[in-house]
């Protein structure tokens, strides 16, 4: 089954307890996902998923090649892919294996 990301649609000037509150326990009932008990919503990784940080340029370029990814985070000049657990984990023996070198 596919899971999709809801979109957080809180400010950031959010009471606390409010629209946040009711995303983090969304993503906890619906998605499995955990989060850290206070506002801004910030997801923890680790336990759910990994996280794989490049350049977003690097990342829109992925993206563009219609490679399936999972959720997709942006922030400024860097972009985020969420992957299963243990996936950032794999990723030097994957870029040796491409021989592509470490990072």
């Amino acid at each position: 089954m596919t899971r999709t990301v809801p979109q957080p649609r809180s400010s950031p000037d959010a009471a606390p307890g409010s629209a946040d509150a009711a995303l983090a326990r969304r993503y906890a009932r619906e998605l499995g996902w955990t989060t850290a008990g206070r506002d801004p919503l910030r997801l923890l990784t680790g336990e759910s998923f990994d996280v794989l940080e490049l350049p977003a340029e690097a990342g829109h370029a992925v993206l563009r090649r219609g490679v399936r990814t999972g959720p997709v985070l942006l922030s400024g000049t860097r972009m985020g892919l969420l992957v299963a657990v243990g996936g950032a984990d794999e990723l030097p023996g994957l870029l040796d294996w491409l021989e592509w070198g470490p990072l």
